[in-house]
């Protein structure tokens, strides 16, 4: 019988509707605000991220000093926004990644946010593991593993960004915004990815997949190599 209707409705000259796109998971909860952002590395969805991180967001990079590992600000909202930008769509004088994925924990579990002064009720923090595999160009593979520490404030507490509050947006006891990202992936640098790639993508003849394995580096190294 189906295959009967799909003949009809060809023969009338249209096609069945294609079934809709998957949608971005709503931030109604932490753990939905971090699969909100795992869906938006996955299907390239910058917008999906310009209503998750609140207008306080801070990206915090892992690092060493003289006194051993140290933590500090590597930027905020705009900044990292426009990192993500370029890894998943581009910009000037600069490829997208060729192909990018990025798993977090199946299960993700909130906590209370551990930070000083910061209530259970509105505030909490999940941390998950990140595997994100990012093809830069065919000879240029780079893993990032570990874990990121995500801090997530409710959104009738949250700082909203105020072209968001221009658009509409308004204190939502039903909603969660990102309000720090520290970054506890392992690896190096953009050093370590070689002269060439640190050119930028296609700078050099790439050398055969085969001869040229993922390299470990940081989600922070990847993020500062997409900033325009």
């Amino acid at each position: 019988m189906a295959i009967g209707a799909l003949a009809a409705s060809c023969s009338r000259g249209k096609l069945p509707l294609a079934p809709a796109p998957e949608a971005a998971p709503t931030a109604s909860s932490p753990a939905l605000a971090i699969r909100r952002f795992e869906w938006a590395v996955n299907h390239r969805d910058i917008d999906a991220f310009d209503d998750l991180f609140s207008d306080d967001f801070e990206f915090i990079s892992a690092g060493t000093d003289s006194t051993g590992p140290a933590r500090t600000t590597w930027g905020g909202r705009d900044t990292v926004l426009a990192a993500l930008r370029g890894l998943l769509i581009g910009s000037p004088g600069r490829p997208p990644a060729e192909s990018i994925t990025l798993f977090f924990d199946q299960n993700l579990i909130a906590f209370p946010d551990t930070r000083p002064g910061k209530v259970s009720r509105w505030h909490k923090q999940i941390r998950t593991s990140v595997d994100l595999k990012v093809r830069i160009d065919p000879g240029n593979l780079v893993e990032v593993t570990g874990n990121a520490l995500f801090f997530l404030t409710r959104g009738d507490s949250a700082e909203i960004p105020r072209d968001l509050r221009d658009r509409g947006f308004k204190p939502d006891s039903l909603r969660w915004w990102i309000d720090r990202w520290e970054d506890e992936t392992l690896g190096g640098g953009i050093p370590a990815l070689g002269s060439a790639l640190a050119r930028g993508p296609r700078a050099a003849k790439a050398p055969p997949a085969s001869t040229n394995p993922a390299r470990k580096i940081t989600f922070a190294a990847i993020l500062r190599f997409y900033l325009p």
